[in-house]
């Protein structure tokens, strides 16, 4: 039968020498026997115990756990529950690392694309992703009233290019201005804006904002604040206090 020095033991796992010694001192991983000269000596049964033992660590089991599962004369259902324990504790962190994953893509957009300073959304990180979540399903309502509207003058135009029928036409322009008219309004009324000078929020006239250039996260507009005329951040007014 083999045998094996605490080196030779540690090479073999692709472990330090300290580990196996560390295991040896909390009662997981005892030597097969002691040399004369109090030399730990090791056989192929403690090399798969300590394989075993890596194996748990591996999975995230703690030292404990570990214990609890070798000692054991019940091992099967002792190693079950831990295993039942140890995923809901690792979907658990997975959760947690997913939202902590969004929180840090958010604040780099943050930083890299409405020139804001990350302090002031870190204050409150949870009430800006709502906030941006909000926002974007009002981008997604204007995209799909968009399509409807485009989607009808298209319609009407073919009518008359292709068949000469424009009587629809002339009676479809009022609807087709009256539907860009709402959705222009129904934009108004659910945004507002920060101005990245004196991070105040505000709400401009409805014909500033109509008119004023923008990008998709922000609008040139002039703060009623400290007057200054800067691309603003848009935020959703469902989240904001009126000002």
């Amino acid at each position: 039968m083999a045998n094996y020095t605490t080196g030779e033991l540690a090479q073999i796992c692709g472990v330090s020498i300290r580990t196996v010694q560390y295991y040896d001192h909390a009662n997981l991983l005892k030597p097969d026997h002691l040399t004369d000269s109090g030399r730990r000596i090791y056989s192929e049964e403690q090399v798969q115990q300590l394989r075993i033992i890596l194996g748990y660590k591996q999975l995230g089991f703690s030292l404990k756990d570990i214990q609890k599962i070798m000692k054991s004369t019940q091992r099967e259902s002792v190693l079950g529950l831990l295993l039942q324990q140890q995923l809901a504790q690792v979907k658990t962190e997975q959760q947690q690392l997913a939202t902590q994953e969004q929180a840090l893509a958010f604040l780099l957009a943050t930083l890299q694309v409405t020139g804001l300073p990350v302090e002031k959304t870190i204050i409150d990180i949870e009430t800006a992703m709502t906030n941006q979540k909000q926002l974007q399903k009002l981008h997604r309502k204007m995209i799909y009233w968009g399509i409807l509207v485009d989607g009808l003058e298209i319609t009407l135009l073919l009518l008359g290019l292709l068949r000469g029928i424009w009587w629809p036409s002339l009676l479809g322009i009022p609807i087709v201005i009256g539907l860009a008219i709402y959705i222009s309004r129904l934009y108004y009324q659910e945004t507002a804006y920060i101005c990245p000078v004196c991070q105040t929020r505000f709400r401009p006239s409805f014909g500033q904002q109509f008119w004023a250039k923008h990008t998709p996260k922000t609008r040139q507009l002039k703060c009623p604040y400290c007057g200054e005329k800067h691309y603003c951040v848009e935020v959703s007014r469902i989240l904001e206090e009126d000002v």
